[in-house]
């Protein structure tokens, strides 16, 4: 009874304060969905794929910029910001990642960090037609970390890096805890699938959820646009995933980012994770161009895109 009530708490504290650092294969057929109007399907190491793709036919973008999403999200987190992009003439990528959206449900992915960051690149490897570097990364919360390790992976291929509320970290390190643990014991499973698909995958606690990240209440139109992707058969245990399996595959440490540009964006109001957590990444380095934005929380990006775009097209146009 202990432990259910601790692993009660801790969903509790997930869809408050956010995320922080099965016998199914819950593999859905994702690719016979056409969510939206671009997208497209591509498997890269028996990982399929969802993305969607804006301007790649031209010949010569301004730069090129791979939008990542953040825990529980998908492509459709950044629909306030695509237009502003690709108006000014860049090639924009937004990406499904592995077990979210309307990507593959495959438990075997390992979802730590630096594995993410390894498959991202295999995927840019893969549409990039040009086969050229000089990348922008843009991470949203937990993609944050994935485009900060990114980063570190492979700094060559890399013009600018962007964070918006991100879970950066100074070194990557394997998650640990109670719940993780508990995420991992096949005794549990059943019950922790039960409360993320209740806690989760509804619409009301999805709204109220949300409410939370935005300080308002989003309509049902954005509901809808997080929730229908969560419907996808398989996505209660993508999420306890995340937990479960999440081994770094190489130790990353953020020393080597003092010479790329570095964009951090933050809400001032954000209760998820908190600017001060961040304080100890943005002091590592001061050519940060750290721009706070006075009445948003987690999600600026959706909130405030007028103000957050205006930021985000300031930055890449000194770096592009």
């Amino acid at each position: 009874m202990k432990r259910l009530i601790l692993i009660l708490y801790y969903f509790s504290m997930i869809m408050i304060h956010g995320f922080t650092q099965s016998n199914t294969t819950g593999n859905a057929e994702t690719g016979s969905l056409q969510p939206f109007i671009n997208s497209q399907f591509i498997v890269v190491d028996s990982v399929k794929f969802h993305f969607r793709a804006w301007n790649d036919h031209l010949p010569s973008p301004k730069g090129k910029v791979l939008l990542i999403h953040g825990f529980i999200g998908s492509t459709f987190c950044w629909r306030e910001n695509i237009d502003p992009l690709i108006k000014e003439g860049y090639e924009v990528v937004a990406v499904d990642l592995p077990g979210a959206g309307y990507s593959d449900r495959n438990l075997w992915v390992n979802q730590s960090q630096s594995n993410r960051a390894r498959l991202l690149w295999d995927f840019i490897t893969a549409i990039d037609k040009s086969n050229t570097s000089g990348w922008n990364i843009v991470g949203h919360s937990m993609g944050g970390g994935t485009a900060e390790a990114m980063s570190l992976l492979k700094p060559g291929r890399i013009k600018s890096l962007a964070i918006v509320d991100g879970m950066v970290f100074i070194r990557n390190k394997n998650m640990t805890g109670s719940f993780v643990l508990m995420t991992r014991m096949k005794e549990y499973h059943k019950v922790l699938v039960a409360i993320t698909k209740k806690r989760m995958i509804d619409f009301d606690k999805l709204q109220r959820a949300l409410k939370k990240l935005y300080g308002y209440n989003p309509d049902s139109a954005i509901v809808e646009g997080y929730l229908k992707p969560l419907l996808i058969e398989g996505s209660a245990e993508s999420i306890l995933n995340i937990f479960a399996n999440a081994k770094e595959i190489q130790h990353l440490h953020s020393d080597s980012l003092s010479e790329l540009p570095i964009l951090v964006v933050w809400g001032k109001e954000d209760r998820t994770i908190r600017l001060a957590s961040a304080k100890r990444f943005i002091n590592t380095f001061p050519s940060i161009d750290l721009k706070i934005i006075a009445g948003a929380r987690h999600s600026p990006m959706e909130t405030h895109p007028a103000i957050f775009n205006g930021y985000l097209l300031e930055f890449l146009g000194k770096n592009n």
